[in-house]
């Protein structure tokens, strides 16, 4: 180090502990599928969790008596930019692969739920009728059809339509008020 401290067996296994954790949990981020609160809080909250955890242990652990390597450890983890670049660079290296087969496998040759994700997403409004009331409507249309084939069309009165509107229509005096038939 810069500061002519030997970093020993417990600052690089402490660094590769905490990139090979980040590592582990950038892999459960891409397999995750549904993100909630409880997903967040162990995936994003464990390495927080490690990050708040190791200086507390690093200052409790001497002081009571065991884990003396720690003694001032994090001091010097966190002054060193080989820590920084191992914990950007293995996880890059790492979820590379994984990361290129995801967008892949999204982009090119994408499963129903990832469209449906999308969909969701952009907030795209889905035209198709729904189930239920593509069958309401189609029982309506049924419904129709039966009436007029069993009832005739308008301003007919018989069932099948066959007599004479016009003849129909002069047998009512409009003249008086109380119009009947006078034809029939």
């Amino acid at each position: 180090q810069a500061t002519g401290l030997d970093s020993g067996h417990w600052f690089w296994g402490a660094m590769l502990y905490l990139a090979v954790l980040l590592t582990v949990l950038g892999k459960a981020a891409f397999i995750s599928d549904l993100w909630t609160k409880y997903t967040v809080a162990a995936i994003p909250g464990s390495f927080v969790f490690a990050m708040l955890f190791l200086p507390l242990y690093a200052v409790v652990a001497p002081a009571i008596g065991f884990s003396t390597e720690y003694y001032r450890l994090v001091p010097r983890l966190w002054t060193d930019a080989v820590y920084y670049f191992v914990l950007i660079l293995v996880p890059i290296v790492c979820l590379t692969r994984n990361f290129i087969w995801k967008c892949y496998r999204r982009t090119c040759i994408p499963l129903p739920y990832h469209i449906a994700q999308e969909l969701q997403k952009y907030n795209i409004p889905d035209y198709r009728p729904r189930q239920e009331q593509f069958q309401k409507a189609i029982k309506k249309v049924c419904a129709v059809q039966r009436m007029r084939r069993n009832r005739g069309f308008a301003f007919s009165q018989t069932e099948n339509g066959r007599q004479d509107q016009a003849k129909l229509i002069r047998a009512y005096d409009t003249s008086k008020s109380s119009a009947r038939p006078l034809g029939y």
